[in-house]
């Protein structure tokens, strides 16, 4: 454990149990000797003033951090549950209706951030910060959640407060007593974490690696198969939480654009609403947002084909010695003989050398390995502007080339073979030039 701060919510001298009184209200800042709050070696520690002074308890943002929440409405959140389960109230947000909100998360995915917030968890109360989740199924576990608990002077584990929740404990024991304001700063950059709770750091150069299971650990669950990017999200594990003054810098070399529009919108009549089935893979959505296809050969379009230059992002796994791609610019082929769409497919095979994942399909090849594997979840990025078609895996350039054959369509996925198990989760697309 490496403790950053001397400020009052650390020590536990007599004189700094009088100014943790003397700032119950929100006034005193965490800070180190220079006046910032912790920071990581070898760069500046940003700096923030958090005051009592305003109705809203809001601070003035850190230098170079973005607000998550302007201190008054939702705007830029979305509820799993109930959305009037979550209130706005005082520069805070609140669990009103406890039990009922499920997760609330940002509208933009994250994949390497800094991020800051307070929060207050009354007696015995349970809550935590889901990362890199999925806007369907349990952030915990899409992604991976940092525990908020009341485990005030208790030993860590695998749930207390700091923890990743079933997969990594907390150095020590950093949460402040219930009823008292937290303050968590959480630095995630590729697969290293960093996390301080009141200044002190309960997770030094962590990886997500092997370690993590699903609710028991019959029922392993790796962080390393987890998503690799995706929402911030606050829970609602039915106890009244509190949180204020959360801020993120966006450290991701391909931050996600505004206007993504996803792909991936339930069930209609059988099939994936939006698209249409073509030959022997079944397609399903699963959790809300998992597009899943098994068997093969056959693919799923989408009905709009007017997709000229655009941006997709998505979730992508699959299974063991699977095959699959994502088709662009495509239309359906009329020749049922061989039923490939017309158009380019981006590759996803972890095993053809020829044409690795991020590969455009006998046409343009990886520029690197993509390092991707089977039963793993990776995020896949492809950007098609007039003739240029780039593809990145994990935000690492894969393929750069330049193509005419076709010059608008829709998208499609394949389904390879009998046996093949293909899933897309929050597959969404941006429109370039509008």
């Amino acid at each position: 454990m490496r403790d950053l701060t001397d400020c009052s919510f650390v020590s536990r001298t007599v004189s700094a149990l009088l100014l943790a009184s003397a700032c119950a209200g929100g006034g005193c800042a965490l800070s180190t000797a220079d006046g910032g709050t912790p920071g990581v070696a070898g760069e500046a520690a940003p700096t923030t003033q958090r005051t009592a002074a305003a109705a809203t308890q809001a601070s003035r943002t850190p230098a170079g951090y973005t607000p998550l929440f302007n201190g008054r409405d939702l705007s830029g959140w979305t509820a799993s549950g109930d959305p009037a389960a979550w209130t706005v109230a005082d520069g805070e947000i609140r669990v009103g209706d406890a039990g009922n909100g499920g997760w609330l998360r940002t509208n933009k995915t994250y994949r390497d951030f800094d991020l800051m917030l307070d929060f207050n968890v009354p007696e015995g109360g349970n809550s935590g910060v889901g990362l890199r989740g999925s806007s369907g199924g349990d952030p915990a576990f899409t992604g991976f959640e940092v525990q908020i608990f009341d485990n005030f002077g208790q030993e860590p584990d695998l749930r207390s407060c700091g923890s990743v929740y079933e997969a990594i404990p907390a150095e020590s024991m950093a949460v402040n007593k219930p009823g008292e304001w937290n303050t968590y700063r959480i630095r995630l950059v590729g697969d290293t974490l960093n996390v301080w709770l009141n200044g002190v750091q309960i997770h030094d150069n962590e990886k997500l690696d092997d370690r993590g299971f699903y609710r028991n650990e019959s029922q392993p669950l790796p962080l390393n198969t987890r998503a690799t990017t995706g929402y911030i999200a606050l829970q609602d594990h039915g106890d009244a939480v509190r949180f204020r003054n959360i801020t993120i810098r966006d450290l991701s070399i391909d931050p996600e654009p505004e206007g993504m529009v996803h792909l991936i919108n339930g069930m209609d009549a059988g099939e994936p609403a939006g698209w249409f089935a073509e030959d022997n893979a079944t397609w399903t959505v699963e959790d809300g947002n998992t597009l899943v296809g098994r068997d093969g050969p056959g693919h799923l379009f989408t009905d709009d084909d007017t997709f000229t230059d655009f941006e997709l992002r998505g979730l992508v796994k699959v299974n063991e010695r699977g095959n699959s791609g994502i088709y662009i610019r495509v239309h359906p082929n009329p020749d049922m003989v061989w039923p490939v769409g017309y158009g380019y497919e981006a590759q996803i095979d972890n095993h053809d050398p020829n044409n690795l994942t991020g590969a455009i399909y006998d046409m343009c090849p990886v520029q690197t390995n993509p390092g991707t594997r089977d039963n793993a979840w990776f995020d896949y990025r492809i950007r098609f502007e007039g003739d240029r078609v780039r593809t990145w895996i994990n935000s690492v350039p894969m393929a750069d080339c330049e193509r005419s054959d076709f010059a608008e369509g829709g998208f499609a996925v394949q389904g390879h073979h009998p046996g093949n198990v293909i899933m897309f989760r929050d597959l969404r697309v941006k429109r370039l030039g509008e």
